[in-house]
């Protein structure tokens, strides 16, 4: 079988199941939320889950990768689920609990003390995915994407649906929010209806996936589990630290901006923008559901160096193609977000370009998870870390959320450096380079040529933009022939 067939054909299949959920969420709740609350009400929204993104590394703390990791033997496969789960199941409900009895605590230290039920409802929303992450996680070695997917795109669906129950069908119905309980309970909670339809869907979402336990005898084995957990946990800190070079910026910005704008409202701009790049963002993790286990899987064949090579240079392709439709076809991008966040704009290539590395990045530092040299992991991304924390805290004072988007950019470029030059020494693969420069070159140069030729009208931008993306694919398609690679059946 083509492995790149493979891969690709299991990457759109995890599309569904992450392509679908997010463009549903983007095409919906983007566009509701920033129309339906205010830019600050956005902001929080925007903070909030910066920390949730956070707790979520810190809550699977690396067990995912290590699941595939030991997977390997299929007559271990069993006692290593069982033992990852409910090591996992065990410190979500412990967090849970914490959670519960600190809620003023934390809602007081993030600023947020006249919500504290905030905190409550996203502690138990992370909970509930933690354990949802390892359940996903089995689907995937076992290759069941179409269960996966169904359920993904599920929890989506019943969080729009919860959305607009709670703020638009509920209080349209007069003997409902006329009533004393719902006056009571319910009324003029708003963007706290956000998190309480979220931590439904998770539940649900749940419930659903526990029926994949009714089989499984659970079991713990110790010995196993610490030998999983030194493998997880240098995992966890690289990961903590790839999480808060992502996020680290929201909740900084809040803190240390110095402008005219109240900090929530720059939270708002900058997020909303930040969301127009979900496509590249849905690509990356779609490829990176299929690319772990897929890589694990080839690590033992003879060519599996010059496979990851040939990945590389394919992506880079496909992620520059997304980075130049969406970057110049802006003015349908947009439309998503409300009038009042086309301000920040201007972020937009700069947040798509970051994303090109982080996705350059996740194919290269597959090295270190293949050998077990995870502390590298550790010493690259608290290095990225690092450097985003100082430079925010210089440059935001100065700059606000545009500080943000180009050390976001410049910190992905020094990690993903990091990790190549280490990788060559530990894990060598020849990557092509000089391939790779050329067809991220040209991309860029393509990109300044659309923005010379924009014109008044949006339409005929959009046509261009598609112009160029078309020029750009049939050259990369000549050199490489993607078409022949992804869609035949078999090797030559």
């Amino acid at each position: 079988m083509n492995p790149y067939r493979k891969l690709g054909g299991q990457a759109v299949v995890y599309g569904l199941g992450n392509i679908v959920p997010r463009l549903l969420n983007y095409a919906v709740l983007t566009v509701y939320y920033t129309r339906r609350f205010a830019v600050e009400e956005y902001g929080v929204i925007t903070e909030l889950y910066a920390y949730v993104a956070i707790l979520m590394v810190l809550l699977t703390y690396g067990m995912e990768t290590g699941l595939f990791k030991f997977s390997s033997s299929a007559e271990k496969k069993a006692t290593v689920y069982t033992t990852t789960l409910i090591s996992v199941v065990i410190t979500s409900v412990i967090f849970s609990l914490c959670v519960f009895y600190f809620r003023h605590n934390i809602a007081a230290w993030i600023g947020y003390t006249g919500n504290p039920e905030y905190i409550v409802y996203l502690g138990l929303t992370l909970s509930l995915d933690a354990i949802a992450a390892i359940v996903f996680a089995k689907l995937r070695i076992d290759n069941k994407v179409r269960r996966f997917a169904v359920v993904k795109i599920m929890n989506v669906v019943i969080t729009v649906f919860f959305v607009f129950l709670f703020l638009e069908f509920l209080p349209g119905i007069k003997f409902i929010s006329g009533s004393q309980w719902y006056v009571n309970y319910l009324k003029d909670i708003e963007v706290g209806y956000v998190f309480i339809a979220n931590l439904i869907a998770s539940l649900i979402v749940l419930l659903v996936l526990l029926a994949d336990l009714r089989r499984v005898r659970l079991f713990i084995d110790l010995p196993l589990l610490k030998k999983i957990l030194l493998y997880s946990v240098p995992l966890l800190i690289s990961g903590l630290a790839g999480i808060f070079n992502e996020t680290i910026d929201r909740i900084l910005l809040k803190q240390l901006s110095d402008t005219s704008m109240t900090p929530l409202y720059e939270l708002g701009i900058y997020g909303a923008n930040y969301r127009i790049a979900v496509l590249m963002t849905i690509f990356i993790q779609m490829f990176r559901y299929a690319a772990e286990p897929f890589f694990f899987n080839l690590s033992r064949n003879t060519d599996s160096k010059q496979i990851y090579a040939n990945v590389l240079t394919y992506f880079t392709i496909f992620m520059m193609i997304i980075f130049l439709g969406v970057s110049l076809g802006i003015d349908f991008f947009k439309l998503f977000i409300a009038k009042e966040y086309y301000e920040g704009l201007q972020i937009v290539p700069v947040v798509l370009m970051a994303n090109v590395l982080v996705g350059m990045l996740f194919n290269v530092n597959m090295w270190y998870k293949l050998t077990g040299h995870t502390l590298y992991g550790v010493y690259i991304t608290g290095f990225g870390a690092l450097l985003t924390i100082v430079l925010n805290i210089i440059f935001i004072p100065l700059y606000s959320y545009v500080a943000c988007a180009w050390i976001h950019l410049l910190s992905n470029f020094v990690m993903l450096f990091l990790t190549y030059y280490l990788g060559q020494r530990f894990y060598k693969v020849e990557y092509d380079l000089k391939k790779i420069g050329i067809y991220v070159g040209l991309g860029l140069v393509l990109y300044v040529l659309g923005i010379f030729v924009r014109t008044e009208s949006n339409l005929l931008n959009v046509i261009t933009a598609a112009v160029i993306v078309l020029i750009y694919f049939m050259y990369c398609n000549t050199r490489e022939h993607l078409t022949g690679i992804f869609l035949k059946k078999y090797e030559n």
